[in-house]
């Protein structure tokens, strides 16, 4: 079997652009099922928008949670290429996608008894309880096919070739795109099916996406993913160990979503429907600093299994510095067209003015913090630290939730709120991070491959 390069770590530019440009526009794509619901519901009123806001909340603890057991193959996977020991990467990534799959198969099955007291604890009274938990109930169905071809576009990307992400999303945005307005919306069938046929349209979609995964990892023997059926279990114990935390870590960063649509539900669905379009447009530019953050683990990974510590820290900090200046430039740009990215996420002109000024905001401040610290918690990501990536996601969200809380109902801020918490949130973790990274314990680990 050829041997997997290494992806060149002395030009840090160019190595984000080669693994975090594709990663990134594949995460845009993956909003765009969200952004084109959004849009097709929109349009049956405020009620309907609110109630696809609370099902999407928490379809994303999940389906965001599920998406951290890529870091097995991230961090392992990274760490065996280093070392020259890629003949083990397939391996691992068979391994790492026994537990995933198993938690979306349990959730899925959980979802058709718990959808519906889930939405009618959360959306605000007047929101379409019985179509919004049929619609939480189809995307949990979609997990199962989610988690195999998200596992397969993390292995292409781990290998130095992130370009089956964007391309796997194309495919399913192809298929997603126009069938949701059939479905949903009765587009030349002239029978609509609301919330429930942007479910269905989802799940087809995701589907077709995985058969394109498929094809795509049968094209690249060298990866070794499909030259065995046998599951390593003790491959299975380390990947699952080493993304449990990030698991924890991500689950609760999506969980403030749901909490603070329960939150803001008193104040009625225009506040939630509101809401809906600072959430979302949010989840669009996370895409950046995610992308840039997952790059930047990858070569920091591959440096650290070459034991090159010194070439790991050099292209951290010069990842940092591009990291904030284009999180910086964009979050302005999406900061000063808040108003009509609130109007296309609604189809309101009301709503957009509830929701333009806190998002502007929001995505003004947060957006270069975040890409500060989810680049500078590279090293200790890549050398295999995730319980403190789980210790800083319990801390973020502590803060950020209490500040959001007491923004909501002490001081009555409504969406304020929202940007004031979540950058209390992210100010914490970039200078806990800053003082773990200098701290030097990544540099002592040993390696988890």
């Amino acid at each position: 079997m050829r041997a997997i390069d290494a992806v060149e770590h002395r030009d840090a530019g160019a190595a984000l652009r080669r693994l975090a440009t594709p990663n990134a526009l594949a995460m845009v794509g993956d909003q765009l099922l969200g952004i084109v619901d959004t849009i097709a519901i929109g349009v049956l009123g405020t009620a309907a928008l609110a109630g696809i806001t609370g099902a999407v909340g928490v379809f994303m603890v999940l389906g965001i949670g599920l998406f951290a057991f890529g870091s097995g193959v991230r961090i392992i996977g990274a760490q065996a290429i280093g070392a020259g020991q890629s003949e083990r990467f397939g391996a691992i990534v068979r391994a790492a996608v026994v537990v995933p799959l198993a938690i979306a198969a349990l959730a899925t099955l959980a979802s058709v008894v718990t959808a519906r007291p889930l939405m009618h604890a959360i959306l605000p009274a007047g929101a379409p309880l019985d179509a919004a938990s049929r619609y939480l109930v189809l995307r949990c169905c979609c997990l199962i096919p989610m988690v195999c071809s998200g596992m397969l576009a993390v292995a292409f990307a781990t290998a130095g070739d992130s370009k089956l992400t964007l391309r796997l999303l194309i495919v399913i945005n192809v298929v997603h795109v126009p069938l949701v307005f059939v479905l949903a919306l009765g587009a030349v069938t002239h029978h609509a099916f609301g919330m429930t046929g942007a479910g269905i349209s989802s799940l087809i979609a995701e589907f077709v996406g995985l058969a394109y995964a498929v094809y795509a990892t049968m094209k690249r023997p060298e990866l070794g993913i499909f030259a065995a059926r046998t599951i390593d279990r003790a491959l299975v114990r380390l990947t699952a160990a080493i993304s449990w935390p990030e698991f924890v870590f991500l689950v609760l960063q999506i969980v403030p979503e749901p909490v603070t649509i329960a939150l803001l539900a008193p104040s009625g669905t225009e506040s939630v429907a509101a809401f809906r379009a600072l959430s979302l447009v949010s989840d669009v530019t996370w895409s950046l600093p995610g992308a840039l953050g997952d790059a930047s683990e990858i070569v920091v990974a591959q440096r650290i299994g070459a034991r090159d510590y010194d070439g790991a820290l050099t292209f951290q900090r010069s990842a940092t510095r591009l990291s904030v200046l284009v999180c910086g430039l964009v979050g302005v740009t999406f900061a000063c067209l808040a108003w009509p990215l609130a109007a296309l996420c609604t189809f309101s002109p009301a709503l957009a003015s509830l929701a333009a000024a806190p998002l502007a905001l929001h995505v003004g401040v947060t957006l270069p913090l975040k890409g500060y610290a989810m680049t500078v918690l590279a090293p200790i990501r890549g050398a295999g630290d995730t319980r403190f990536v789980m210790l800083m996601g319990i801390v973020t969200t502590l803060v950020a939730v209490g500040a959001v809380y007491a923004g909501i109902r002490l001081l009555h801020l409504g969406l304020w709120s929202v940007p004031i918490g979540w950058t209390a949130g992210w100010l914490v973790r970039s200078a806990i991070t800053t003082v773990r990274l200098d701290g030097g314990d990544w540099r002592r680990r040993t390696l988890a491959a």
